[in-house]
This record gives structure tokens, C-alpha cells and sequence, in this order.
């Protein structure tokens, strides 16, 4: 799609809301990070994470293995609704920072292929809002599948979608934890990569995941570094940045000097 060049901002689920807890926001997080969007207030794209609001009734109801019986479906209209609320919740702090955004539900845009390969999408509302000056908005979700009936698409996915239909400079994944974290051998310590290349992501070894997530369906560690390189693909840069400590978004958005992971 033809759009001038934008930055794709995450708001991990795990910065946004409390994942030991069912339906539990981190409003002081939240409320913080969407100030600190609304001061960039640069054209983007927003995506966030399910958290609580999708993870515990995910595992609840085994999502995860596409459609087995009939009381997975109450599962899934559960979800749907309970991904409707934080959206909307989201969406509610983001206008408050004074951004215009708008929430797009990702399962209507999106369906699902050949066990969650291939996907087909219409992003010409997207297009269109972007045009129109507006911000759209979307979450990971669980989306109807050609083979599963249903599968969970997770935000990570969604982002390298949009990755490879609109030019896209930078994604910037706010999380709970610094970056990237790797143990320095000399020290015999955990340390934040500052700075890595695609290729980096296949030699190091990382001792935690992107965020410290209590409950994720979405995948391993192994399964968010391969997320990570194929929107690598589509972008000149990836941040990892720690939702959680004062500014650091700001100035990772503003291209500042601040403890992050920075992948070219």
C-alpha cells in the first residue's frame, strides 16, 4: 500500500495489564505510556497486547488447538467480548493524551490459512484512517481459520502484517523488562543488548523473553526472536523498550539516547 513512512508502537500486554490476574489493567502504566504517545504525536499505527484479558480464558479453553468441541466456542465469545472491553479501554487512555485514534477489531480484517501461515486481509480501512489524520488501533485476537475453525493471531503477528502492507520505519515494542536480555560470560551477569543485528538473533543466547509474561499462548521466546527477524524484513528498526521506567518512551520515540535494544 501506498502511505508516507510510519512507526508501529506495541503496547505489550504485559506493561498494560496485570497477567497473574483476570482483567486487571496497569492503569498508572497505561495511562503513562499513552502521555508519552500523545507527546510524540507522530503518525502510527497502535497494536496491544491481550494480557489478562485474553491469555488466562485462552488457556482456559484451549484455544491454542483450533476448534475440538462445543464449549470452546463459549471460550471464544468470552474472549472476543473481553478483548472489546480492554480495546476500548485503550483506545479511552489514547484520547486522553489528546490522539486521535480509532480501534480496528482485528478479526474482522483478518482470516486465517493453512494452520496460521497464510493469511488474507483487507487493510484498506486502515489506509483510509491514516489518511483521514487518524491513528488506528488493534490487538492481538482470535481469528477464524480456513483448517482450525479458529487460531489466536498474536500482536507480534499482526505487526509483521502491517509491516509487509505499509512502509513502516520503526516498531517499537513497549514492554516490562529493558530489552533484550543476555548473559555477559566475562561478568557472569544478565545485562540489556543495546545493540544487535537480524543476524545477532541467531548466534546469542537471551536469558528472558521480550516480557515477563506469567501466562502466554502466543509462543516461546524462540517463537518472538522469529517473529522479531521476519519483521525485520519489512522495517529498518526494532526497539525494545521498558514501559515501566520514566521517559523511556518518549525518548526511544524521539530517537534519544536510553537504555533500550535497538535491532537494524
Amino acid at each position: 500500500m501506498n502511505n508516507n513512512c510510519i512507526d508501529i508502537i506495541k503496547l505489550g500486554g504485559a506493561v498494560i495489564t496485570d497477567k497473574t490476574e483476570y482483567k486487571k489493567i496497569r492503569f498508572p502504566e497505561l495511562n503513562e505510556i499513552c502521555q508519552q504517545i500523545g507527546e510524540w504525536g507522530k503518525p502510527c499505527i497502535i497494536v496491544h497486547g491481550a494480557g489478562s484479558f485474553g491469555h488466562i480464558k485462552a488457556k482456559e479453553y484451549n484455544i491454542t488447538s483450533g476448534f475440538q468441541e462445543p464449549s470452546q466456542v463459549q471460550g471464544l465469545i468470552q474472549i472476543r467480548k473481553d478483548m472489546h472491553e480492554l480495546s476500548s479501554i485503550v483506545v479511552e487512555e489514547l484520547t486522553k493524551a489528546n490522539l486521535k485514534v480509532m480501534n480496528f477489531q482485528t478479526s474482522s480484517l483478518i482470516y486465517s490459512r493453512k494452520e496460521g501461515k497464510q493469511h488474507e486481509y483487507f487493510l484498506n480501512p486502515i489506509q483510509k484512517a491514516m489518511q483521514l489524520g487518524l491513528i488506528p488501533v488493534l490487538s492481538g485476537d482470535i481469528v477464524f481459520a480456513e483448517e482450525e475453525d479458529f487460531n489466536i493471531l498474536s500482536g507480534d503477528l499482526v505487526i509483521d502484517i502491517l509491516a509487509n502492507n505499509f512502509q513502516v520505519d520503526r516498531v517499537i515494542f513497549i514492554t516490562n523488562v529493558d530489552g533484550l536480555m543476555v548473559t555477559n560470560p566475562e561478568l557472569n551477569q544478565e545485562e540489556c543488548l543495546l545493540n544487535a543485528s537480524s543476524e545477532d538473533l541467531e548466534s546469542l543466547s537471551f536469558t528472558s523473553a521480550i516480557s515477563e509474561d506469567v501466562i502466554d499462548v502466543t509462543g516461546s521466546m524462540k517463537g518472538k526472536i522469529d517473529s522479531i527477524r521476519s519483521i525485520l524484513k519489512s522495517v529498518n528498526e526494532i526497539i525494545i523498550v521498558n514501559g515501566q521506567k520514566n521517559k523511556r518512551v518518549l525518548d526511544a520515540l524521539k530517537e534519544k539516547e536510553v537504555i533500550c535494544t535497538r535491532i537494524k
